[in-house]
């Protein structure tokens, strides 16, 4: 081993964020308990360290706990070239010099969080220079795809390798998130706007999860993911909303004829009355105060949908993350199979949700299948990818409208009876819609709820309760 100056690392340059205060404090407080150890080597090891002297003695203390023996400058100097100079220092020196610079025990941890978030900032300053000469140097027929993909994962290596891990054994975790639990009367998750919701999927939107939302074209998605969006923000849970078909504006003007009560097209076309206009005004303007992020998209990879979530969290913290639709997210690799494809798009949407402790919902557009079937209710191979894409969806549900198709039924059924029956039905499920779980994590699946549908509005209502509560003193 070389020769080593403290302040002269091997490969770093100065201006790159260190704090060797850190760095000695903790080597120090190993060195004086060796219990230390344990306690951090979960989240910090010898390649977060700044400088290289550092990172050897870390390494070397590590390999000499690990036979059961101390670390200590005797025990250390073993392991080191004794011609090893440290500044005016010899290596036993400046051995002994760390241990005198020990800090508190009881800081350990924190030494230990500071040196991986220093650690971290040098990987994405790093992953920054990479990403920049990957960009300067593509070739001008290169995919933009193909590029946004290789610098997301240059970033993702960078962070996820220094990705800090809670300083709490699993089973503690665990104990944590019970109390935590009982404390509230209820998970860490995003409330759903209607009790039905919950009712079909036992439970709320748990961050970390993706579900998805089915529907036929028409069927009211867009209108339902907008009013779960509203509900979370008045809970005080972010959302980003990532639209295929409605600019920013036009999403903010669906919120406000939702709540306001008034006809969309009306404020479209200049028909509302000043009440309305003034009530619609009011909540675009409480929606501007609240933590909303909307974004239209074309035809975004997984790749571009990750930057955005990652910048969405760097402004707001966790939240819920609303895409609308599954087949607006183009496949990485565009020679993929539907079945293939649609399955890497879920299972990346899903490591996402995981990795930025996001709440997910994913809109999907139904497939064609229902209509050859003599009872066009939903099921799971209705699904964007057919049913064996679900595997990384953690809840699944579809929003039947059965009005929609009242006149296919009636064009398929054969007898007379059977049409008096159609029509019998429809107008028991006039104004009515009703959820269907078709994938549900906790639970068998299967179960539906009837809610109110309100065309007038494009909105939707529970049966059971008034959706429109805590209103938070908005005069409407």
């Amino acid at each position: 081993m070389s020769n080593v100056h403290p302040f002269q690392p091997y490969d770093e340059p100065l201006p790159l964020p260190q704090n060797l205060e850190l760095e000695i404090g903790l080597i120090g407080c190993l060195m004086r308990d060796q219990a230390i150890f344990d306690r951090v080597a979960g989240f910090v090891d010898a390649d977060d360290f700044f400088l290289q002297i550092h990172k050897d003695i870390w390494r070397a203390s590590a390999a000499l706990i690990a036979q059961g023996r101390p670390a200590n400058p005797v025990t250390l100097k073993g392991a080191f070239d004794p011609s090893i100079r440290v500044e005016h220092w010899t290596l036993i020196e400046y051995l002994i010099h760390l241990m005198s610079e020990a800090g508190l025990p009881m800081n350990a941890v924190d030494y230990a969080q500071g040196i991986r978030a220093l650690a971290i900032r040098r990987a994405m300053i790093r992953a920054a220079e990479d990403i920049r000469e990957m960009a300067m140097a593509a070739s001008p027929i290169a995919k933009i795809e193909a590029i946004l993909k290789d610098c997301e994962e240059a970033f993702s290596e960078a962070a996820g390798r220094h990705k800090p891990v809670e300083d709490i054994d699993p089973a503690q975790q665990a104990i944590n998130e019970i109390s935590h639990a009982y404390q509230r009367q209820a998970s860490d998750a995003v409330p759903w706007f209607l009790s039905e919701i919950g009712a079909v999927l036992g439970d709320d939107l748990e961050y970390g999860w993706l579900v998805g939302l089915l529907a036929d074209s028409g069927g009211g998605k867009t209108s339902f993911a907008l009013q779960q969006a509203e509900h979370a923000l008045r809970k005080g849970v972010p959302v980003l909303f990532l639209s295929g078909d409605q600019k920013p504006a036009e999403v903010y003007r669906q919120i406000a004829s939702q709540r306001a009560s008034v006809q969309s097209s009306d404020l479209r076309k200049g028909r509302a009355s000043e009440q309305e206009v003034a009530a619609s005004i009011a909540v675009i303007n409480d929606l501007s105060k609240r933590p909303l992020q909307v974004r239209k998209m074309g035809r975004p990879t997984t790749a571009e949908i990750s930057m955005w979530v990652r910048a969405f969290n760097r402004q707001f913290g966790k939240g819920l993350v609303i895409i609308d639709h599954a087949k607006r997210v183009g496949f990485t690799d565009r020679r993929a199979m539907l079945a293939e494809g649609v399955n890497q798009v879920y299972g990346d949407l899903k490591a996402l949700m995981q990795e930025t402790e996001n709440a997910g919902l994913l809109l999907m557009q139904r497939n064609s299948d229902g209509g050859g079937r003599d009872n066009p209710r939903p099921v799971r191979s209705d699904c964007y990818g057919g049913a064996g894409a679900l595997e990384n969806l953690d809840g699944l549900i579809a929003l039947y409208v059965e009005e929609q198709w009242t006149s296919h039924l009636l064009a398929m059924a054969r007898t007379d009876k059977r049409k008096d029956e159609i029509r019998a039905r429809a107008a028991l499920a006039k104004d009515l819609a009703e959820i269907v779980g078709l994938k549900a994590r906790f639970g068998p699946g299967g179960n539906s709820q009837e809610i109110k549908r309100e065309a007038r509005y494009t909105r939707f209502a529970s049966l059971v309760d008034d959706w429109r509560g805590g209103q938070q003193g908005l005069e409407l």
